[in-house]
Order: C-alpha cells, then sequence, then structure tokens
C-alpha cells in the first residue's frame, strides 16, 4: 500500500513538472519567458500595428452654395368645391340624366323625380292665373270709364295677385322633383338607380369642382411664422413622383388649440392629370435660405449623442472637429465654425478613423485632393 501511494505522489510531481515547462516557454508564468531566438521576426507586430494601416476614405471640399431649410409633411388634394346634393322631397326617381364620371354644366337636370301630379297642378295654376288677368283687364277698362268702384277693382286685383302666387309655388313644387347641379362639375358618385325609393333629404349624387385643387396642411406655430403668403411651394403626388408647383394661398390666423398648429391651404397650379382629389400627396415647404453658405455633403457628419463632428484630411492623416451645423437640405449640411472654406472632409469611410488616422483617398484625383496637397506643401 505503501509504495502505491508513493508511485501516485510520483507521477502527480511528474504531470505538475511538465505542464509548468509549457507554461514558462508560453510566456504564461510571471516570473519569466524564454529568450527571443536569434534571427526570429521581431517586426511581424509592428507590421499588424493598425495606425500604419492606410484606412481608404472618399473626400469633398467644403465648399459655398446656397443652401435651404424644408419644412415636410402630408396632406390629401382637396376638390375646390366637392358637396352632396340630396332631394328636397320624397318620390320614385323617374329618370338619370347623369353617371359617374360625366362633366356638367351649371344648372344642368341630373335626376328628376317622377312629378306628373306637380305638372298638373302647375298647369292648373297657370290657367287659372290667365283666367284672372283677363278679368283684370276688363276690370281696369271699367275702371276707367268710372263704371265700377276702386273697391270693387281692389278684389279683381287681389285675386290675381293670389293666382300669381299660386302659379310660383307649383312651378317651385315642380322643380324640387329635379336635382340640378349648383356649378359646373363632375360627379363622384351615383347613389341611386332609376325606379328607386328616395326620401327627403337623402343624397342622390356627388359633384366637385377640380378646378383649381388645393391641399391644406398643418404646421407648428413657429414653423408657419417663417411661411408667407404667396410664397412657391412643393407637392409631391405619390402616385406620379414627380414635383407640382404649388403656392401658400392662404393662412389661418389662428392656432388650433388641441394640435398647436396653423393651418394652411395650398393651391395646386396646372395640376391637370397628375394628381387626383382625395389623392396623397408630400409637401415641402421652405423655411429659410442662406444664399453664401460654407457647406459639406451631410454624409460627412459624424454624430455622437449632442455632439457632431468632421474628418478634415491633412496630407495622409486626418484630424477629427467639432463644429456646429445651420441649415441643412436633403445633400449638403452648412457649417457655422470649425472648418475652413476649401478643406477636404471625409464622406466615407469614417467607421474606421480616429484622430490622426492615416488614410488613403480612393477619389483623390476627382476630388482634386492630391492637387491641394501638392499646392500646400509648396506653400510651405
Amino acid at each position: 500500500m505503501t509504495r502505491k501511494r508513493m508511485a501516485i505522489g510520483a507521477a502527480a510531481l511528474l504531470t505538475l513538472a511538465v505542464a509548468g515547462v509549457f507554461l514558462w516557454q508560453g510566456g504564461k508564468l510571471p516570473f519569466g519567458a524564454p529568450k527571443a531566438v536569434a534571427g526570429a521576426d521581431t517586426t511581424q507586430g509592428e507590421k499588424d500595428d493598425p495606425e500604419d494601416v492606410a484606412v481608404p476614405v472618399e473626400l469633398a471640399c467644403a465648399s459655398r452654395r446656397a443652401i435651404a431649410a424644408y419644412y415636410r409633411s402630408a396632406s390629401t388634394v382637396e376638390a375646390d368645391r366637392q358637396v352632396e346634393l340630396v332631394t328636397r322631397v320624397g318620390g320614385r326617381v323617374h329618370a338619370l340624366s347623369a353617371e359617374e364620371g360625366d362633366w356638367v354644366a351649371q344648372g344642368a337636370v341630373l335626376a328628376e323625380l317622377e312629378n306628373e301630379r306637380e305638372k298638373v297642378q302647375l298647369r292648373q295654376a297657370e290657367l287659372k292665373l290667365e283666367d284672372q288677368r283677363r278679368q283684370l283687364e276688363r276690370n281696369r277698362a271699367m275702371m276707367d270709364q268710372k263704371l265700377i268702384s276702386d273697391q270693387e277693382f281692389d278684389v279683381v286685383r287681389g285675386a290675381y295677385e293670389l293666382a300669381e302666387t299660386e302659379r310660383d309655388l307649383a312651378r317651385i313644387a315642380l322643380e324640387e322633383t329635379r336635382l340640378r347641379a349648383p356649378f359646373a362639375g363632375q360627379i363622384t358618385q351615383r347613389r341611386i338607380v332609376a325606379g328607386q325609393q328616395v326620401a327627403a333629404g337623402e343624397a342622390m349624387v356627388t359633384l366637385a369642382d377640380f378646378s383649381p385643387l388645393r391641399v391644406r396642411v398643418h404646421l407648428p406655430e413657429a414653423v408657419a411664422r417663417k411661411v408667407s403668403a404667396g410664397q412657391r411651394v412643393l407637392v409631391t403626388p405619390d402616385a406620379e413622383g414627380a414635383d407640382l408647383e404649388a403656392v401658400v394661398e392662404r393662412i389661418s390666423p389662428v392656432v388650433d388649440p388641441a394640435t398647436s398648429t396653423v393651418r394652411l391651404t395650398l393651391l395646386l397650379r396646372d395640376a391637370g392629370a397628375a394628381v387626383r382629389a382625395g389623392g396623397f400627396v408630400k409637401v415641402r415647404i421652405t423655411t429659410d435660405t442662406h444664399t453664401d453658405a460654407l457647406a459639406v455633403p451631410k454624409t460627412a457628419l459624424v454624430e455622437e449623442g449632442g455632439l457632431r463632428s468632421l474628418f478634415v484630411a491633412e496630407a495622409d492623416t486626418v484630424r477629427k472637429v467639432e463644429i456646429n451645423a445651420g441649415l441643412y437640405d436633403e445633400q449638403y449640411v452648412e457649417v457655422l465654425d470649425g472648418v475652413e472654406e476649401g478643406a477636404f472632409i471625409v464622406t466615407a469611410g469614417q467607421g474606421g478613423l480616429r484622430h490622426g488616422s492615416r488614410i488613403s483617398a480612393l477619389n483623390a484625383a476627382a476630388a482634386g485632393y492630391g492637387e491641394a496637397v501638392v499646392a500646400s506643401a509648396a506653400g510651405r
């Protein structure tokens, strides 16, 4: 038993010794490491140093240009006038004179209810009025000859005027069975069919006037203060994608307390077939313009928290500078400070950069960066 224990102990010590040798050769022990072998390549680590590897980037020159700030919104196109025409009396639809899509003139009859009774009543009233007119003329002649008194003539004249009123009421009753267009426009919806029984006040057709078309948008009060009546606005129909020109026709004088917004009415000019009433559109309104702004491409911006910075190329390295941005549009952003005109800015490849990194400009010739570096060196 004693020999067996001694053998196990010896094996354990041997295992620990072998493990210690391997750890020492690998430099894992704190009290030493093997010396470098003569002739070994000790510069491999330096070759792999990421600071010595040039990062491929694209550059652009900071230059002055006109730049405008926009406010974007969305809305729908509205007809100048769009109304639902209702019948003033109940009855059965006798005839339809217009269909969806038809253009109609002002005053055109669009639909007519059964109205034989009203036509007869009008004819009866007209005959009665004609009879009263003849009696009035006879009595006027007799009045001139002093054959009747003024009182008798007044009775006959009153009867004529009453008959005239009854004729007018009969005309109105007949006209109420006809649905007429209150203005020229296009029928957008027909809600009835011939033979249908309708009640008084029931909607029959929808009529719209599409000349001109309008768009109403709601802007924050602070933005609305920067917009003026008559200002040009770009409207992009969702279906077409091509910009249309509109102008600010009206600006509401009040702020909606529920949304804290101001309503703007835009007038579309020469929309043609590019847009339809009810269609979805995107609106772009210019709120400010700087004609001589120092600008760089928006892709050059590096945003970290609330800070904005750029990488400025200098020879084969870059330096990181913080900036204050001004106006911006779809492609460019105005730089208020931190960068001078003519500086070359990194617009692509910033993810692999830090202050002092080496760079390789992929578009040096196109951007004119090589010429700028040579001119700078000659100036020094």
